[in-house]
């Protein structure tokens, strides 16, 4: 019984380290140095947005700059340059984090996160490809990272940005997360326009498969959210299971030499 504990323990503890290293292993980090104007290639929209403060105590209201980023990844640790949809020299994001800020040409050191979009944004951004794709049978899993201009873009973000921080609902006019002062235009592409026409098809559309997305995350600079090619990568919990495996296996050999 003694030596049956004994096994059991260090099949545990192995596991645990197992999980460790995969970890470790598949960490990836990337540095990300953003263009200068930011928004290069899209343009943006400004716009003035209410969100509930970090704390759950009330709520800021603050005026902003609505859009897709643009940036350079260099330096990169456990991914490939082939994750990255437009190429290294083209990284389009959007911001994932209103809490901290980001200015023209800054420098962010990144870890990835492929698990990091939220459900509500999955479904947002499964919308927004629908909407976007000419082929309804054929939609493009990385068109909201193409948005035509600036209102476009700043729609996309407040979409993003309604996923993140209101629990329930589509509308910029009630809830925990609001904006005013969009951009409007004659020809129906403003960015109400656009928001109209993303939020309206939610209900209908499929939502965006997760493997498709990844999260930049950092402290002391706003977290970013991207699109990723999937590959056919272990997960860390994949890992860790082939390692409990092979632990299992070692620990029955041990006890077929005893007996």
């Amino acid at each position: 019984m003694h030596k049956f504990k004994s096994n059991l323990i260090a099949l545990a503890l192995t596991a645990v380290a197992a999980t460790a290293v995969a970890d470790l292993v598949l960490a990836a980090t990337v540095k990300v140095t953003f263009d200068n104007p930011i928004f290069n290639g899209s343009g943006s929209d400004n716009v003035s947005i209410t969100f509930p403060n970090a704390n759950n105590s009330g709520h800021t209201q603050l005026g902003v700059a609505a859009g897709r980023f643009q940036g350079t990844a260099t330096e990169l640790v456990n991914i490939e340059e082939g994750k990255f949809v437009n190429g290294v020299n083209d990284l389009f994001m959007y911001c994932y984090d209103v809490y901290e800020s980001i200015t023209h040409g800054q420098p962010v050191n990144y870890t990835v996160d492929f698990q990091g979009a939220t459900a509500r944004t999955l479904d947002f951004l499964g919308a927004v490809n629908w909407a976007m794709s000419a082929d309804k049978n054929n939609i493009d899993p990385y068109a909201w990272l193409h948005p035509v201009n600036g209102n476009q873009g700043a729609a996309i973000q407040l979409g993003i940005w309604e996923s993140l921080y209101d629990a329930s609902g589509w509308s910029l006019a009630a809830g925990d997360f609001m904006a005013t002062g969009l951009n409007g235009a004659a020809n129906g592409a403003g960015t109400g326009d656009y928001w109209g026409l993303f939020t309206g098809v939610i209900d209908s559309t499929v939502a965006l498969d997760i493997k498709y997305t990844m999260v930049l995350r950092a402290r002391g600079a706003q977290d970013m959210i991207a699109g990723d090619p999937p590959t056919n990568v272990p997960e860390p919990g994949s890992l860790a299971l082939v390692g409990l495996a092979l632990a299992g296996l070692a620990g029955s050999r041990r006890l077929r030499r005893r007996n």
